[in-house]
Parts: structure tokens; sequence; C-alpha cells
């Protein structure tokens, strides 16, 4: 159990410090001794419980059965314990193959690499437009073209009014 009440240890000292601040050393002593005492009290009170409980299970006859049931079931706990660690394991071996599954299916459908054409820088024709050297589908001016799998799309056209 790594925490009582969701408290841990770091938090438990953090707690006894801030204590020790507020109440002052005088008071410090006397809360020491009284959750001792207190302690001390409820450790006597659980011994006396499960003496009381032992005595009971020996004096009745259905003593033995009942700690036949309890061994059963730390065995079923122990059990238990070894099926979830076996889960555990089943289902990370199948999250790794089902990781390498996709990875193999993600590679197998990329495109392959492809030589693309040179652009022109300019163009001299009259009425066509051609992207800034950063509307190289997303390649920017230090980039090279080569780098992407999609070749540039052609630069817009200007066309007249067309009469009909």
């Amino acid at each position: 159990m790594d925490s009582f009440f969701g408290i841990g240890f770091p938090e438990l000292i953090l707690i006894l410090i801030v204590a020790g601040i507020v109440m002052g050393p005088e008071r410090i002593g006397q809360t020491a001794r009284w959750l001792g005492r207190t302690t001390a009290q409820l450790q006597k009170i659980s011994r006396g419980f499960v003496r009381q409980l032992n005595q009971e299970l020996d004096n009745s006859g259905d003593g033995q059965a009942l700690r036949e049931t309890m061994q059963e079931l730390q065995q079923l706990r122990r059990e238990l314990t070894d099926l979830r660690g076996e889960v555990n394991q089943t289902t990370r071996e199948a999250t790794q193959a089902g990781r390498q599954a996709f990875k193999d299916v993600e590679n197998s459908i990329k495109p392959p690499d492809l030589k693309l054409p040179k652009m022109p820088a300019s163009s001299s024709q009259p009425g066509v437009v051609t992207p800034n050297a950063s509307d190289n589908n997303g390649v920017g001016a230090g980039e090279t073209a080569k780098d992407t799998a999609v070749p540039p799309l052609p630069g817009l056209v200007d066309v007249p009014d067309d009469p009909e």
C-alpha cells in the first residue's frame, strides 16, 4: 500500500512539519504522547479481538473448515495475482505487435520518393502567375522540393473574359 487516504510518505512528513510549527514545542510532546497511548490501546484491542476470534474458531467444529476456506482463498488470491501478471504481459505483447503491424502498414502504403521536376523561378509568359518560393507545397525557401512526396502543382493561368 503506497498511500493511506491518498497521503504518501512525503505528504505525511510535510503535514507533521506544519503541525509542529503551528502547535509549538510544548504541545508537540503532549500530542506525541497522546498519539502513542492511543496507538498502543488500539493495538491492544486488535490483539484481543484476534485472540478471541482464534479461540472461537478452535472451540467450534467449523473452525477447521473455516481455516481451510481461508487457505483456499489465499491460494486463489495468489493464483489471481499470477493470472493478472500473465494478462498484463499478454496485453503488452499484443500492444507491441499491434504497433509494429501499424508501422508495417504505414510503411507499406507510403509512396516512393519521387524525383520532382524543377520549377522555373519566373515565367516570361503573359497571363501566367507563378507561385512564391514559399508556396512550393509547404516547402520553404531553404528546403528542396525533392524532400516532399507530392510534386508541386502548376501555376495559375489567367484567362481573359470568355464571351460565352
